[in-house]
């Protein structure tokens, strides 16, 4: 890219920001290869008829894109956070700005799956 700074995700600490425009659309889109590798290798009834629901029309394919990305938006930047246990809001940096204030003790999806799923050692 001419004269910019090409993004890292890497380069930014771990936050919830990180982790919702991030690493879950990344394991969507993974999950939306699979379902087209396996659509291609099988007949997925269920598939076929998520295609029917969906209009001819590209304007109306569209419409519906943004309307799911904004839904995407809202459900895990507003609501979700809102709905997250204030302790555990504590601990995840929002966004990258209290990532660098050092706020909260989670810097990385693995601390994130330790705060979850604690090891079985002792």
């Amino acid at each position: 890219m001419p004269g910019g700074v090409r993004w890292n995700p890497s380069h930014e600490p771990f936050s919830y920001w990180k982790l919702c425009y991030y690493y879950f659309p990344c394991l969507l889109f993974c999950f939306g290869l699979l379902v087209m590798v396996l659509s291609v290798f099988g007949k997925l009834e269920w598939l076929d008829r998520m295609i029917e629901l969906l209009p001819s029309s590209t304007i109306w394919n569209i419409v519906i894109a943004v309307l799911l990305i904004a839904a995407y938006d809202f459900v895990f930047m507003k609501l979700l956070w809102k709905l997250l246990p204030s302790k555990l809001r504590q601990c995840i940096p929002y966004d990258a700005r209290e990532a660098n204030e050092s706020k909260g003790d989670i810097r990385s999806v693995w601390d994130l799956r330790k705060l979850f799923a604690p090891s079985r050692r002792s």
